[in-house]
């Protein structure tokens, strides 16, 4: 996903090269103004149809038409965006980058060998294919662990009641003057109760892993949906405040606003606007796709292909497999050696060389899971909620390499600063 640089705007500033085109800055121009948008009395509704809705009435708002016009458009948005574009992943084989195609084979070659070699060696110590120890790990308290993630997941949902209840200022309260706050409050008590639940339960490592990832992940799914979702609440007001001027005549910068206001409510293919987005089923839509950045709406694939779906799944599998496999063969016999011998060394420097020793054997394991975490994570697990989403944009690891949608989930709240 490409990342597009914006600098974080504050009471919808300095906008498209209108510098300062705050409501203030705005209507400070008394000079500059011409007649307020009209629309002759016989409307061509292929004017103010994009061919993809419904036509606008007769007498709607200068608002509504804004929004139907903006929709036609491409511009650059106020909130810091991400532009999601209907690509493959590098490891995709329709990819266009076949320069590592035979380093990652070779990759997979060679963990086939240390699967091969694990194996033999332990029939002949053990009598076993493969140690059991941390696969046994998986089975305990399975269920508890998937209730606990299913209700984690359900719990995510208070933020688009919250919302609404904002947009609709209830209790005199809105999005822009107490609701973001109301918000912080709410992550903070989820992300606290929910980080303590998998210790308060006695899990064992491995699920205190995935709950505590899965947490932080939703975490930033909810922020990034709460404050856009937010951006846009605050944004339709000011468009609909400006419906109220009765004057005969709008200063050419109110236009402007109005223009720009109207773009940021609609969605990148024009296909839609906020707050037609606030559904049950867009956010759940949400959840399930492999982005922690909202958007109203993403490009999307035109069917789901459920061999690729199969094939994603297996691929997750057979990674666990092998971190698994890494781990009980070449990482904890490694620590608890090492443990071992610690206790037995008298002298700092003795201690310092088994140190040294046990971290240079560690590195080149340490190595593969890295490999193969990015693999499961970025290219498997993504892949396949991609797919059943029919979500388009395959460059997920744009996240590491690129930090995309960091400046978009994380400094949303200096909108209302």
């Amino acid at each position: 996903m490409a990342h597009t640089n914006g600098s974080t705007y504050t009471n919808f500033s300095s906008l498209n090269g209108h510098p300062g085109l705050s409501d203030e800055g705005l209507r400070s121009r008394r000079g500059d103004s011409h007649l307020k948008p009209e629309f002759p009395h016989h409307i061509d509704e292929d004017a103010l149809s994009s061919g993809r809705s419904t036509p606008l009435p007769q007498d709607a708002p200068p608002s509504m038409k804004s929004i139907h016009q903006a929709k036609k458009q491409k511009r650059r948005k106020l909130f810091p965006t991400v532009d999601y574009e209907e690509r493959v992943s590098h490891f995709d084989p329709q990819s266009k980058h076949h320069d590592f195609r035979g380093f990652f084979a070779l990759f997979w070659v060679g963990l086939f060998i240390m699967v091969l070699t694990t194996g033999a060696r332990n029939i002949k110590e053990t009598g076993r294919v493969f140690r059991t120890s941390i696969f046994s790990l998986f089975t305990d308290d399975i269920q508890g662990l998937a209730v606990s993630d299913l209700l984690m997941v359900a719990s995510t949902s208070l933020t688009l009641p919250l919302h609404k209840m904002w947009r609709a200022r209830s209790f005199g309260v809105g999005w822009g003057n107490g609701g973001y706050i109301c918000q912080y409050i709410l992550q903070l008590v989820w992300l606290t109760m929910w980080i303590y639940w998998p210790f308060a339960r006695g899990w064992v490592w491995t699920h205190q892993v995935f709950f505590t990832l899965h947490t932080l992940v939703l975490l930033m799914k909810m922020h990034s949906y709460a404050f856009y979702n937010g951006h846009l609440c605050e944004t339709e007001k000011k468009l609909h405040q400006l419906d109220k001027n009765t004057l005969s005549t709008e200063p050419k910068s109110d236009t402007a606003l109005r223009e720009v206001l109207a773009y940021e409510l609609t969605s990148p293919t024009g296909l839609t606007q906020y707050p037609r987005n606030l559904t049950w089923s867009n956010y759940l839509d949400y959840l399930l796709c492999p982005t922690l950045c909202y958007e109203i709406e993403y490009p999307r694939t035109p069917r789901v292909r459920w061999n690729i779906v199969a094939e994603k799944a297996a691929a997750v599998f057979g990674c666990v497999f092998l971190l698994t496999l890494t781990s009980e063969e070449f990482i904890a016999p490694v620590m608890r050696d090492a443990t071992a011998r610690l206790q037995e060394q008298h002298t700092v420097l003795d201690a310092l060389l088994v140190l040294g020793e046990s971290i240079n054997s560690l590195l080149f394991p340490f190595m593969v899971s890295f490999l193969l975490v990015f693999l499961v994570i970025f290219e498997y697990v993504l892949g396949a909620f991609a797919e059943i989403t029919r979500f388009a944009d395959r460059r997920f690891y744009s996240y590491v390499t690129h930090d995309v949608p960091l400046p978009r989930v994380f400094s949303s709240s200096s909108y209302f600063s």
